[in-house]
């Protein structure tokens, strides 16, 4: 009898210790969104109107992963910025190649980026590389996000991984709108 007594004791001891990780890792159910996908830039929720860009996230995980950016329709001369009209390196640009990088989770539906590329002049010779950082929040049942960027300026000559850069310019603040698969029918 006490034999059976003490293979009950140990035998419930070893459920328990087995389902704690369990019950540890049920709360982790709620991860938040992905922001895997391509995004396409809208005007904001409720206006999906395309302002011009689009990224593909892509990833081994939802933690992180890399980053492809096109923006064809962006002006890199800033003629917006009163202050940097007629302003070398930006005077010269007339577009801007794709810009890469990478990007990780910093929260349940929050990510932080970093991607770069180059400014071209009229001959597509480099006049500046921009890299840009922010982060990312996804939301809306994961349909939409809300993305802030910083432009860091660096010349061609300078490192955009050790160098100082030439101006730092603050993008505000953009939407995007996840790609969605369309059946044909």
């Amino acid at each position: 009898m006490r034999t059976n007594l003490l293979r009950g004791v140990l035998l419930g001891t070893l459920l328990l210790g087995f389902s704690v990780p369990g019950i540890a890792l049920a709360g982790d159910n709620e991860r938040g969104c992905s922001n895997l996908g391509t995004w396409f830039g809208v005007f904001g929720p409720g206006d999906t109107r395309l302002t011009g860009y689009s990224v593909t996230v892509t990833g081994n995980s939802e933690k992180m992963g890399t980053n492809n950016f096109e923006f064809p329709t962006f002006d890199p001369s800033f003629p917006d910025i009163p202050e940097l009209q007629g302003v070398e390196p930006f005077a010269s640009a007339v577009s801007i190649g794709g810009l890469r990088g990478n990007w990780k989770r910093i929260g349940k539906s929050r990510f932080a980026y970093t991607f770069m590329g180059l400014a071209f002049d009229e001959f597509e010779n480099p006049v500046y590389i921009a890299k840009v950082s922010g982060e990312t929040e996804v939301f809306d049942n994961c349909r939409y996000q809300r993305v802030t960027a910083v432009m860091k300026v660096f010349r061609p000559w300078v490192s955009p991984f050790h160098g100082e850069p030439e101006f730092i310019i603050p993008m505000g603040e953009f939407y995007g709108y996840r790609a969605n698969v369309d059946l044909p029918y």
